[in-house]
C-alpha cells in the first residue's frame, strides 16, 4: 500500500496548532485526517489530569501508545495532520521510528511567548505561563522541513503555504536526519 502525506505540526499549546489542522482539512480537496495527541490524553478524567502524582504514569504510556498508533492510522489511506506538543526526546524517537516509510513534513508552529500568554489568558483554560515553559525545549530536539509564525502570519496564509508544502516536490529531510541518528 502506498504511504500518504503527512504533516506533522509540533508546537507548545496555544501556539495554534490544532487552528492550523482544522483549516487545513477544510481546504484540502481530499480528506485528510486530523490526528491530534489531545484525543489521547483527554481520555484522561478532568481530575485525573490535576493531579500530579496522577498525570504522569498516565500520560507517558498513553502518549506512547499514541505514537505507536499513528502508522495505523496512517494505513487507513488517507493524509494526515499531526498535532503535537513533544516534550520529551524519547517520544520525537518514538515518533519518528513509526512515521517511518511515510513522506513526513516536520512543520515548527511558534510564536513570541508574549503571544503565547495572551492566548492563555484569553482561552481561560490554560494555566498561564505552561506555554513559555514548554518552548524553553519542545523544538530543541529536531530539525524543521518547514515553519509557520501564527503570530505574524494568518491562519489563511499558513494554511496556504502547508497546502503548498504538501503538493510540492520537496523531499522532507527532518525525520530521515534524526532516524539516522537513531540507527548505527
Amino acid at each position: 500500500m502506498k504511504k500518504n502525506k503527512v504533516i506533522f505540526l509540533n508546537g507548545t499549546s496555544s501556539s495554534g496548532k490544532s487552528t492550523l489542522a482544522k483549516a487545513f482539512q477544510e481546504i484540502m480537496e481530499d480528506p485528510v485526517l486530523y490526528v491530534s495527541n489531545d484525543k489521547f490524553i483527554f481520555m484522561i478524567s478532568d481530575r485525573d489530569l490535576k493531579d500530579d502524582s496522577i498525570r504522569p504514569p498516565i500520560i507517558i504510556p498513553l502518549l506512547s501508545a499514541f505514537h505507536r498508533s499513528i502508522p495505523l492510522i496512517g494505513e487507513c489511506g488517507r493524509a494526515m495532520i499531526i498535532d503535537h506538543v513533544v516534550e520529551r526526546e524519547d517520544w520525537m524517537n518514538e515518533i519518528v521510528m513509526n512515521l517511518e516509510g511515510f513522506t513526513t513534513y516536520c512543520v515548527k508552529v511558534h510564536c513570541s511567548v508574549e503571544e503565547l500568554e495572551r492566548r492563555e489568558t484569553k482561552r481561560g483554560n490554560r494555566k498561564v505561563g505552561l506555554a513559555k515553559w514548554k518552548s524553553q525545549f519542545i523544538h530543541n530536539f529536531i530539525e524543521y522541513d518547514f515553519k509557520i509564525d501564527t503570530e505574524n502570519e494568518s491562519t489563511e496564509e499558513s494554511v496556504k503555504r502547508l497546502k503548498e508544502l504538501f503538493y510540492s516536490d520537496l523531499e522532507p529531510k527532518a525525520f530521515n536526519a534524526y532516524r539516522k541518528k537513531l540507527k548505527p
